[in-house]
């Protein structure tokens, strides 16, 4: 029996993508990630793009039409914190979403960079205020997908950031480019509230999101995941960081994910909408809105097979442009993790933690 995959085994095994955005009604999508035995869990979230009800009425009519390929995390408002009734109203959202078969809630990094109460401070994720949603989540044993802070580059300037993902990234959003907000928590205070949440609510299952904003330091991840036994990471959104300390230690990055095969969950970090701020992307999906979709689809899913191949084979694959030094490599051999740990990154895990 062979010890790896090889490229062609990609399309028959079962993955499970555990962090998408799907604001759309349209299931085509869905139906051919179907097909290509890709389940989804669209997570729901608390910024300005989609209203959390519409998000959750979205995933709701998805799951309820493809319950065994399309999951959703919850999410709720955090900008009401200061509301009397805040816990007790954001405890009976909490239940509604479950009682809809959300498989978690999440929470989101407007907690430390932009919810600020009367006098102006910052708003931690490791407020109080927040500490009976947290208690209901852990007595409940609910999952809670948490994205606070951001890679360490957001407290960079632009120039200055080790990725051309994170450049563009917080050239295009200089809302959460924490560099041009030095009164804003640092860092390190992010981190530290993640850190405040695990030993406060040692019981509640928690899943760091896009590897715990901890993406430049396997060994700051390693730390928390021998600490914290139900202390989960997805590596979504953080791909290119990845392939960076695989370029600088191949053997450290195959051991992390040796090591702690059973804690990391995938997920490609992507959105499935209608509207994307393009005028002819808008036009194309408004006249042809299954065309748009199927677009959307093989351009998704290339991404997703460049990362399997990555993770499961030798092959080398093109990188891209990842940073601006001259010498930085544009292909990469594949990590080729063995079966097992390909089986339980790419599907096993996310069942685990959230179910199917």
């Amino acid at each position: 029996m062979k010890e790896y995959y090889s490229p062609a085994d990609f399309i028959k095994l079962p993955k499970y993508d555990a962090h998408t955005h799907y604001h759309t009604f349209n299931d085509l999508f869905v139906r051919m990630a179907k097909k290509t035995n890709i389940s989804l869990l669209t997570i729901n979230t608390n910024f300005h793009i989609l209203p959390i009800d519409t998000q959750f009425k979205i995933a709701q009519f998805l799951h309820e039409r493809y319950p065994q390929s399309f999951n959703f995390i919850g999410a709720f408002d955090a900008s009401v914190f200061a509301s009397k009734t805040f816990a007790e109203d954001t405890i009976k959202w909490i239940q509604k979403c479950i009682t809809a078969g959300a498989r978690g809630i999440k929470i989101w990094k407007n907690m430390g960079m932009t919810l600020k109460n009367d006098e102006g401070q910052y708003i931690m994720a490791d407020d109080p205020v927040f500490d009976p949603v947290y208690s209901f989540l852990q007595k409940e044993k609910i999952p809670m997908l948490a994205h606070l802070g951001e890679p360490r580059n957001c407290w960079l300037p632009l120039e200055s950031m080790t990725t051309c993902s994170d450049r563009r990234y917080f050239s295009r959003n200089p809302k959460y480019h924490m560099y041009l907000y030095p009164e804003a928590p640092t860092y390190e205070q992010h981190i530290m509230a993640q850190n405040n949440i695990l030993e406060r609510f040692p019981e509640l299952i928690f899943v760091g999101a896009h590897l715990g904003s901890m993406e430049c330091n396997l060994e700051e991840i390693a730390k928390r995941l021998e600490r914290f036994p139900n202390y989960y990471v997805d590596i979504s959104g953080r791909f290119e960081h990845i392939l960076e300390q695989t370029i600088r230690n191949r053997n450290k990055v195959i051991d992390f994910f040796e090591t702690y095969q059973n804690r990391i969950i995938f997920g490609l970090d992507y959105f499935v909408s209608p509207n994307y701020g393009r005028r002819w992307m808008d036009i194309i999906c408004k006249c042809f809105p299954h065309i748009y979709f199927y677009l959307i689809y093989k351009f998704l899913f290339g991404i997703y097979k460049k990362h399997w191949l990555f993770f499961a084979t030798d092959k080398v694959i093109k990188t891209g442009k990842m940073t601006d030094e001259l010498e930085s490599p544009t292909h990469i051999k594949g990590l080729q993790l063995k079966k097992g740990i390909i089986d339980r990154i790419f599907y096993e895990n996310a069942v685990c933690v959230y179910g199917m």
